[in-house]
């Protein structure tokens, strides 16, 4: 592999809290993106996305290079199961509460099997050819809450409801961590979504849990040599065939929605005082 560019940045001020992160190794590339928690007991510390992000990345690390997809999916399965049993409130607890559980995506590249695995919504550029991967229960939530914003506006006597503010809900740019009332207002939607992992059917999706069904349908994208790949975390919601090109979409889009309402309609905005409205990871090559 010869890389080209690579950046992972977390969203705060402190990098140990990155939920996102890479792994290149002679048989392996990988873009990993430990999900964000709803939690409401917060068993793992620091985050659930670190700890998941670091037993995924370990766990890759230390697979055989010619390891096909369903290996990988075992093996990270085997991991996770692990630290649940090792954990104080056990594996059973885990088992019965999906909310709970240590959650990641990612999307690795065989060197041995000439194919890229997608695990979940992390995503893929093939030669300036993305791969679709957001999941029909995001969209649905990510209009929730532009429908909740703009509601909000509404009531708070902006009288139009159409972004006439900047895409704020206070007409100020971006809000303070912590004080979006229309994230805070699909917050028990955002639990819900819990329920559908790994599973099938509209609202369905793949994430690495501990629990995934050894028959999901993983999407594999074919990869020559030459290639030029880019893997990215959706911490680039409109991903370009350049580092430089897909930062400047995100600033575009903190300029022009902040709130992340109107074009690019989310669960979350971007707020003052963070980098970015998520953790971002990065890594062009040629394959």
């Amino acid at each position: 592999m010869q890389i080209i560019e690579q950046y992972c940045r977390g969203k705060r001020s402190d990098q140990s809290l990155n939920e996102d992160g890479l792994l290149v190794t002679d048989g392996f590339v990988a873009v990993v993106d430990g999900v964000t928690s709803k939690s409401e007991r917060h068993p793992w510390q620091p985050s659930t996305g670190v700890v998941a992000k670091d037993l995924l990345i370990g766990t890759l690390a230390g697979l055989a290079p010619d390891s096909g997809m369903r290996d990988v999916q075992r093996a990270v399965d085997a991991r996770f199961r692990a630290a649940y049993s090792a954990h104080s409130l056990g594996e059973s607890f885990f088992a019965h509460n999906p909310l709970e559980r240590l959650q990641a995506n990612a999307v690795v590249l065989s060197a041995a099997h000439g194919e890229a695995w997608l695990f979940g919504d992390c995503q893929i550029m093939v030669n300036g050819v993305q791969t679709p991967t957001v999941k029909r229960v995001d969209e649905l939530l990510g209009e929730l809450r532009s429908f909740t914003a703009q509601a909000l506006r509404l009531r708070a006597g902006d009288g139009t409801g159409n972004g006439d503010n900047n895409g704020s809900l206070d007409g100020k740019g971006p809000s303070e961590p912590g004080t979006d009332p229309s994230r805070a207002m699909i917050l028990p939607f955002l639990r819900l979504q819990s329920q559908f992992a790994n599973r099938r059917g509209a609202y369905g999706y793949f994430v690495f849990d501990g629990f995934t069904d050894p028959t999901y349908p993983v999407r594999t994208v074919p990869v020559k040599p030459g290639d030029e790949i880019v893997l990215a975390s959706d911490g680039y919601p409109l991903l370009r065939p350049t580092l430089a090109e897909s930062e400047q979409e995100l600033e575009r889009l903190r300029r022009d929605d902040p709130e992340l309402i109107r074009e690019y309609p989310s669960t979350k905005g971007f707020s003052n005082g963070l980098d970015s409205f998520d953790d971002r990871t990065y890594l062009r090559f040629v394959a």
